[in-house]
């Protein structure tokens, strides 16, 4: 296969695949800054500040400390005094595993099983602006 035709073909692919891992930003931008404060509690902010943004961010391949870097990046980037961040499961799949005994007539005479949910961690970034 030629190379053209290769990057033609996997190119789309890659280009989703990369946008599907990248944080999506809900809020407004201010000029950036130099540093970010880091709160894992919105109780521990004791400057007044209002909220200036939202992200969710997928553990995916990579490790926590590199998703919070991602976030403090991320808050430098839209103008945030400070990112408060919250670590989050949600239920990516379920999965069951069993056993039957059936009789002769076809008929269940016993079943045991169990069921695990499997998790996916997400860190959600709330960023803030000093008042």
């Amino acid at each position: 296969m030629k190379k053209s035709t290769m990057i033609q073909v996997l190119g789309p692919f890659f280009i989703a695949l990369m946008s599907a891992c990248a944080p999506s930003y809900f809020g407004n931008t201010y000029p950036a800054t130099q540093n970010v404060d880091v709160y894992l509690d919105a109780a521990d902010v004791k400057k007044d500040h209002t909220t200036i943004g939202t992200a969710k961010f997928d553990k995916g391949l990579r490790s926590l400390e590199a998703l919070q870097q991602k976030a403090i990046e991320m808050g430098k980037a839209k103008g945030a005094d400070g990112v408060i961040m919250q670590l989050t499961e949600e239920v990516a799949a379920t999965q069951q595993s069993g056993t039957g005994i059936v009789n002769k007539k076809s008929k269940v005479i016993s079943t045991s099983g169990t069921s695990v949910n499997i998790k996916k961690k997400k860190i959600v970034a709330t960023f803030i602006k000093y008042s």
